[in-house]
Parts: structure tokens; sequence; C-alpha cells
């Protein structure tokens, strides 16, 4: 009886659980409002997913989700993909689109912030169209996930994602380094970050957010990944964001005004991830850092860094990624990077660090897969003990001073990907065991003295990137050729001595960047070529051949997504062909194009540099549109030396991004365009030797960033006023407004702003260039390489017939030249606080009174010319301590007394002293006797009038001019690490570039290897 009852007791109990666990699985349906909100959320959107979708990205695979959104009112919306449901109540509370394809406007007012009950929203890798996060995203309160990364959202991000408390991810952003879609200014970074006080992840990617690091952020104490890379932050790193108790990853790359040092580290610090990389922060690496036990990666690449490596590095042996490279650290590398045995990658390229016992305490290291130490001495050969690395895919090698045969033991390194052996010594003929290596993808041994048969590549399947540059090749004949086994991406052959179209590049169908600059290439560009790579081509570099246009005319560029066009330094004729739409570096300067700028030009909305300059472009003015529809992308435009005439018809509209604009040696008139006001990130203005008429334009004064104003050879006129208030042109360097009709005294309250002019240039070496930022393509398995265009400006000074160039305009240098115009009064003593100042001309004026003796504090100061003027007096003995002096002329002036003797002074010639009948000195025909070396009284003004009647005849029938002739030049694009030769003319000189890394490895390859 007790048996039967425990029996059905049992079996009571059972029944009891599986009704129980049967109702725990029932999951009610969605609202049924909830599923029209999500429908109509799917109507409002195109599905676009085909590979070359504006979003497409290689690691992620679109997917259709919303094709499973189909069926009758009784479907549950919560089977949907991508549709996340609440299981007791039903309501969706989960949406993740990320990859599915969306295309289509944003709409504001959009049914998705009706589910009331969402907690996380995922778009991300969709194509939104540029439009603006709607501020009704307040709605969802209670979201704790919201990722709108890479979604083609731009404008202002809504204040109103701040009252979104829940929040523990935001991610925003896109993964262009390039264009800054999204700006955040109202609210400011801090203010939208402060009261998302449940953060633990904060993604903010390529915004601009144009404020300093934000305070709050070591306020968000459940902070685990922060990651703001490139964003124009600026201001210090606030030290204790690295001792948030949770933080795993810091990522603040490439925001390169902030400052700052890296702090004291802490024992049992949450650290794995610190990137750090193109920022500001100077200082050394603290030895504490050898308390960050679980550190995984430390990026610091591009930074100001000093000091030394410390031997506590090696204490961090979970270190797997080291990036130390383009700093200024010094020292010995510490032996004690051989216990770092999780290492994989190991960056130490262009420091000024000493091997010690690197090489062979790196071959214990066989966790190794990728090195880099270009720029790092490592003696005769390439160091042998690389040959125990065989877990090596890349190996970076450029600039080590390594000299000899290529080392055959290389062929044993079969895991090869990448080898970057460039700008070494290495001799002899290019070996054939590199077919062995049948991993390699890129190859660089450009600028050795290597020379071989290019067949030899022919077997590398794999090989992507080959740079050759500077290397003697022979090239197969094309009826014998195997290239069609090649399937490059990037060929470099600049400098190889081609005089005609290599004819494998026939078979090269996916070719995407190509430059054979500096070869002596003639005729036209084969119709064969024409038809090659067409809708893969990318960039193509020829500049500096000999080559006169197309085999067949071409109206337009035929290569459908091609980026950079450089043909500058040939001889092209004919009008400008138009390029694609999706063009962003076009240069066909030093050609002999005529016609006009086609209208076509202006749809490139993506276009930054644009340099048509030295052709025989006329006809009509320059197009309306260069500035109102190009404003926003524009950083360079160059159109010097061509014959534009009329007025100035550019206007600039608000959103004006330019950094350089030339348009000296045309045929310009008129007033200079107010609207120029509105490109405040100006650097340099170049309208010289044109025949504009106006005033001093003081109005520029306001531009925060002008450094270069070049106004000379026009018919500017009238005086130069003071300006009392503010700090006008304060970043001017070079100011140059000679042979005008100015008159009036010297602007001495403008002297007196110009603070960078005061420096002197001890411990200012760093070269004066303007850093452009764009992103080009590198294929299909690659997001971008960015792009640093470094652009640097060359100068010629003009004095008595004798031009001394200058091949580059260092920070330090500092010029100032008023000459060949009315300028009366004296020279202020103002003038010798400009202690940086190097070059001063001042001549062909009628300035008068005495050379101030405070001219010699300027202790930089190179070239000094003050003549044909009335001055009088004696040239200051002074002026003796001006060590630096080369130049120096007070001819034609009314001077008197000794020159004086010594240092520079007894190297300038009689020249200098022409009509002063009252000097004296050994360098001229008239001595100094014992009464002539005490000064003689000064005349009066009756005859100092009558000698200036006579200086003024003599200076107007010599007919002889001075002065300063500014050359700015806008140069290519290059993806390379190796400097370049720069390419010379007259009054200008091409620029060598540096382009830096970027991105992750995989996307940094191209960058160090060429």
């Amino acid at each position: 009886m007790h048996h039967l009852y425990f029996s059905l007791l049992v079996v009571s109990f059972n029944v009891i659980i599986i009704h129980s666990n049967s109702l725990s699985s029932f999951q009610p349906p969605c609202p049924h409002q909830e599923r029209l909100a999500l429908l109509q959320f799917k109507n409002s959107f195109h599905i676009n997913c085909s590979r070359d979708s504006p979003n497409s990205h290689p690691d992620i695979i679109p997917y259709e989700k919303m094709k499973s959104w189909v069926g009758g009112p009784s479907v549950d919306c919560c089977s949907w993909d991508g549709v996340e449901c609440n299981r007791k109540s039903g309501h969706v509370i989960g949406l993740d689109l990320t990859a599915s394809c969306l295309s289509g406007t944003f709409p504001p007012n959009s049914t998705i912030f009706n589910l009331a009950f969402l907690t996380k929203l995922i778009l991300s890798y969709n194509n939104f169209k540029y439009s603006r996060i709607p501020s009704e995203i307040d709605q969802l309160s209670k979201l704790q996930v919201l990722r709108l990364f890479k979604s083609k959202f731009s404008g202002q991000i809504p204040a109103e994602i701040s009252k979104l408390s829940a929040l523990t991810v935001l991610e925003l952003g896109e993964d262009s380094m390039e264009n800054k879609l999204l700006k955040l200014q109202k609210p400011s970074l801090d203010k939208l970050i402060q009261n998302l006080t449940h953060l633990q992840e904060l993604d903010l990617k390529n915004i601009d957010a144009s404020s300093f690091v934000p305070v709050s952020l070591q306020n968000l104490t459940t902070l685990k990944q922060i990651s703001i890379d490139n964003c124009n932050l600026h201001g210090n790193l606030p030290p204790n964001l690295f001792h948030l108790p949770h933080l795993e990853t810091l990522r603040l790359s490439f925001n390169g005004d902030i400052g700052g040092s890296l702090p004291e580290f802490q024992f049992h610090s949450p650290l794995k991830r610190i990137f750090l990389s193109g920022t500001s922060l100077s200082g050394g690496l603290p030895p504490s850092i050898g308390k960050l036990a679980q550190l995984e990666t430390l990026e610091l690449s591009l930074c100001q860094l000093s000091g030394y490596i410390p031997s506590s590095l090696g204490n961090l042996t979970k270190l797997s990624h080291l990036y130390l490279d383009d700093n200024d650290i010094s020292g010995v590398v510490p032996p004690s990077i051989s216990n770092l045995t999780n290492l994989e990658a190991l960056f130490l390229m262009n420091l000024n660090v000493k091997p010690g016992q690197l090489i062979s305490n790196l071959a214990k290291l066989h966790t190794l897969t990728s090195v880099g130490l270009s720029g790092m001495a490592l003696g005769d050969k390439i160091p042998p003990s690389f040959a125990n690395l065989t877990a090596l895919r890349e190996l970076f090698l450029s600039n080590t001073q390594v000299t000899g045969l290529l080392p055959h033991w290389i062929a044993n390194l079969t895991q090869l990907e990448i080898l970057q052996l460039g700008g070494n010594q290495l001799e002899g003929q290019i070996p054939h065991w590199f077919t062995q290596l049948k991993n390699l993808q890129g190859l660089a041994l450009l600028y050795n003295n290597l020379f071989g048969n290019f067949e030899t590549f022919y077997g590398l399947e794999n090989l992507r990137f080959l740079g050759l540059s500077g290397t003697n090749l022979t090239f197969p004949p094309t009826s014998q050729t195997n290239s069609s086994l090649l399937n490059l991406q990037l060929l470099f052959l600049e400098s190889c001595n081609l005089t005609e179209f290599p004819g494998f590049l026939r078979d090269q169908k996916k070719l995407e960047h190509l430059r054979i600059e500096k070869n002596f290439i003639k005729g036209s560009i084969p119709q064969w070529f024409v038809n090659t790579s067409k809708e893969s081509l990318l960039s193509f570099e020829l500049a500096h051949n000999n080559l006169t246009g197309f085999e067949q005319p071409v109206t337009t560029l035929p290569w459908t997504r091609l980026e950079v066009f450089d043909i500058g330094g040939n001889n092209f004729q004919g009008e400008l062909p138009i390029p694609p739409v999706s063009i962003k570096s076009y240069d066909v300067s030093n050609n002999l194009f005529s016609g006009v700028i086609p209208k076509q030009l202006c749809m490139a909305r993506s276009l930054i540099m644009l340099d048509l300059s030295s052709n025989n472009l006329s006809r009509q003015l320059i197009p309306h549109c260069i500035g109102e529809q190009l404003g926003s992308s524009l950083r360079v435009l160059n159109l010097r030396e061509n014959k534009f005439h009329g007025s100035m018809p550019i206007s600039f509209t608000s959103n004006c991004n330019l950094k350089m604009i030339n348009l000296s040696e045309n045929q310009l008139e008129g007033d200079l365009p107010r609207s120029l006001e509105n490109c405040t990130r100006l650097e340099v203005l170049d309208i010289g030797k044109n025949r504009m008429n106006d005033t001093f334009p003081s109005w520029l004064g306001s531009l925060p960033n002008l450094q270069v104003l070049v106004l000379s050879h026009n018919n500017f006129h009238g005086n130069i006023s003071d300006q009392d208030l503010g700090c006008p042109f304060c970043n001017l360097r070079i100011i140059d407004l000679s042979h005008n009709f100015y008159t009036g005294k010297l602007p001495s309250r403008y002297l007196r702003n110009w603070s960078n002019m005061m420096a002197v240039k001890e411990g200012q070496t760093d070269s004066y260039s303007t850093r452009i930022t764009f992103v080009v393509g590198v294929g299909e398995d690659e997001e971008g390489s960015v792009i640093f265009e470094t652009i640097q400006y060359s100068m010629t000074i003009t004095s008595k017939g004798k031009e001394r160039l200058y091949s580059k305009i260092l920070e330090v240098f500092r010029v100032i030249d008023f000459s060949s115009n009315n300028f009366t009064g004296k020279i202020p003593d103002v003038i010798g606080e400009l202690k940086g100042l190097q070059a001063l001309n001042l001549s062909n004026n009628n300035l008068d009174g005495r050379i101030p003796t405070s001219v010699a504090n300027m202790i930089d100061l190179e070239s000094l010319d003050l003549s044909r003027n009335k001055l009088y007096g004696v040239i200051p003995p002074e002026l003796a301590q001006l060590t630096s002096l080369e130049v120096f002329d007070v001819s034609y002036n009314d001077l008197e007394g000794p020159i004086p003797q010594g240092n520079q002074f007894d190297t300038f010639l009689s020249g200098s002293y022409l009509g002063n009948s009252r000097l004296c000195g050994n360098l001229i025909s008239k001595k100094c006797n014992n009464a002539e070396a005490v000064v003689s009284p000064p005349m009066t003004e009756d005859e100092r009038s009558e000698h200036s009647r006579l200086v003024d005849w003599v200076v107007r029938s010599c007919g002889c001019v001075s002065g300063f002739i500014i050359g700015i030049v806008i140069g290519k694009l290059y993806i390379t690490d190796k400097y370049h030769e720069w390419f010379m003319e007259t009054f200008q000189q091409r620029p060598r570039r540096k382009v830096k890394r970027a991105k992750r490895r995989q996307r940094q390859l191209l960058n160090m290897l060429f």
C-alpha cells in the first residue's frame, strides 16, 4: 500500500514538472503593433547586397536578414532573423541588422522608435546615405547597446543620446580616416558621455569631436574599452585614465594634438591593449610599465617619445605585439627582450637605438611572425640568425645599411608573406631562389644596386605587391612572356631606365597601383594599356617621363575607380582629360595642356589635391564650382603659371577646408575675394605675379593658421594700417609684399605681433610642411591605406641678380620682403625683436633714418638687403655679430663712415656698398684714414635732399630689381617610407613625402613595404 502511494506521488510530481516545463518553454508572440513597426521600418529601405555596395566589408559577409520578415498577421516576428524578443512578454528587445544591406535615408520619425522595450539596436555596416542620427532616439529609454558603426550617418550626433543613461555600449563613427561624417560639437564629447555612467564600451572612431580629451572619462569607472581614434582630440592625456579599475583596452591613436606623457603604472592593472600611435605623447617609457602583467598589445608608433627602452619591458611575458617605431627613443635595446616568449610582432623602425644583442636575442623568440627593424644599423650583412625565425611572415629591413649579395638562406623562410629590403646597398643579380617563397605576397627590393630579369618573378603566383624602383631590369619579349602567371595589384618601377611601357602589363587585369615615374618613356600611352585594369586601377603615376599624350584621344579617363592620377612633368598636349568622380589627387602639372578647366571636375566631391600648375590653361575664368562644390574636400589648389585672366571668381563657402592656394603667375585682376575669410585652415596663400589691384588685405589676419602670404608683383597699393586689437597674422612665417605700390610707414605693430619670427632656430629642426590625410584603397582584402601627404615649399631669394634656392622651407625659416614699394619713414627699432628672421629685404623704397642697432639682435639673419633707400649714418658696427649673415647689401643709400670688420663682413664684395660715397673701408676703393675713421657729421637736410634725388635717378635708371620669389609646388602621392629626390625647376622643386602607417598590421603592410 505504501509502495503504491509512493508510486502515485512520483507520477504526479513528474506530471507537474512536465507541465511546468511546457509552460516555461512557451514564448508569447510579439505584439501586433511591434510587428507592424518592424515591417514599416523594413519598407523604409532598399536592399542592396552587391559586393560593390558602399558599405561592403572584407571581414563581414552581407546577409539579407529582412528576407525572413514576411508572412501574414499570424506570423510571429520573434522568429525573424535579427529580431530578439523577451521570453516572457514577447516584446521586441533586440534588433541586430549588421551588414543587412539596408540602403536609403533613415527617416527621423522611424517606426523603430515605437519599440519601447528595445535594449539592443545594432545597425552597423549599412548605408543610410548620409542621414542624420534622429534625435528621436531618446524614445528608446531602455537602450543598453547602440551600434551604428560604418552606416553612413553624418552630421551632428544628437544630444539626446546623452539621455540614454542605461547604455553600456556606444559605437558610432566610420572606418574612413579621411572624411569624418559625424561631428560632435553640441553637445561636446564630454557632455555626451558624462551621464552615461554604466558605459563599458565606448567606440567613436573617426568622428570630428574637436575637443579636449574629456576629463569625465576618468569618472566612468565601468569602462572596459575606450576607442576614440582619429577624432581631432587635443590636450594632455589624463593620467588617471590608465587607472580605471576595469579598463582593458585604451585606443586614442591618430589624435595628433594629444600630448602629455605616460603615467606611472600600477600592479594588478587590467590593461591588455594600449593604442596611442600617432599622438604627440612625449617623455619616456616609465620603468613601471613592467607592472602591466596582463598587457598583450602596446602600440606607441609615430609619437614623440624619447629616453630609452626600459629593461622592465621584459617583465611583460604576455606581450604579443610591440610597436615603438618612429620615435626619438635612443640607447640600446635591452637584453630582457628575450623574455618575451609570446612575442609575435616587434617593430622598432626608425629609432635611434643600437641593436646591441638584439639580433641574437630575437633568434630565441621562435613565436615571432613580424619583425620591423628598418632604419636600424644592422652591420654589413643581413643577420644570418634570422634564418632561425622560421615562423616569420613579415620582415622589414629597409635602410639598415646592409650590403653584399642577397643571402640564400632567405629561401628557407618559407612562411614569408612580406619582405622589405629597400634602401640598402645590396648588389648583384636578383636570385632565382625567390621562386621558392610560394607564400610571398609583398616584395620590396627598391633602391639597391640590384639587376635582373623581370621574368624571375613570374612563378610567384601569390605575389600581389612588388616594388623594384631603382633596379636595372630587363623584360622578356612580349611574345614570349608568361606574365599571366602574375596577378599583381601594386607595381613600382620608378627610375628603372624604362623607355616604353612593359608589355607584360597587358596581362595584369587586376592592377590597382602603378608607378613608373622618372623613366624615359616617350611617345603615347598605348591603347592596350588604356583597356587594362579599367575597373580596378586606383592610382596611376607617370610623372617625369617624355610622354606626349594617349595613343588614341581620351576625353574622359577610362579607369572608373581611379583615385590618384599623376602625369606631371611630361609633354601632354590638348585639353585636360576628365577624371572619374572617385578622383582624390589630380596632378597634371608641368605639361602643355591648353583650353579650360572642365566643369565636370567639380563632380569629383572627394577631390583633395588639384595641381594644374605650369600649363597653358586659359580662355576663361576659373570655374566658380571649385570653391563652391569642392571647398569641403579640397585641401590643395595649385593653378600657378597658367594664363587665367580676369577677376578671381572663386567663392569659398563656410565649409572651406583648403590648406594651400597658389594662383601665382597668371593674369588675374581686381580685388581679393573676401570669401577667403572662410578658409580658416589656410596655411599658404600665394597670388604673386598677377595684376591684382587692391589695398592690403588686413582682413586675412583673422586666419589662425596662415603661415605663408605672397602678394608680390601685383598692383596692391595704399598704406598698411596697423591693427591695434587682437593678434593679426599671428602665425605668419613668410610674407612677401615686394613689387607693389604700398606707401606710408612700415607696419610696426604687425611686426611686434609676429611671434613666430621671434623664436630662434635652435631646437626647431623639423621641415615646415603641410600634412594632408586621405585614404587610398589597397584591394579587396584591405579596408584602405591612410596616406599622410606632406607638402614642402621651396623658395628662391633673388638679390642683385643672384638667385639662391632654399631646397625646403624649414620651420625655422622666416622671411620678410617689402622691397620695391614706396614705403617711407624710418626702419622701426622693433624689427630687432624678430630674432628668428632669416631674410629681410626692404630694398628699393624711400626709407630714411639710420639702420637700427637692434638689427644686431637678429642672430639667425642670413640675408639683409637695405639697398636703394635714403638711409644715412653709419653701418652699426654691432652688425659684425651676425655670424650667419651671407648676403648683405646697403648700396645706393647715404651711409658714411667705416665699414664694420670681422666675421662675415670680411667676405662681402664691394658691390654691397656702391652709391655711398662717404663710406670707407678695406673692401672698397676708398680707404679709411685716421680722420675718416671718425664718423663725419651728418649732412644737412638740403644736402641730403640733393643726394637723394641723385640716388633716385641712379636707381630708376638701373632698372635693378630684387626680391623674393616663392615657388610652391604640389607633388604626387606616395605609398612609401622612402624619401625620393625632389624635382627642381627654375622656381620650384618636387617635394618628397613620407607616408606613415595608420591602421592595424594588415592595413600597414603597403606603407612599410614601399
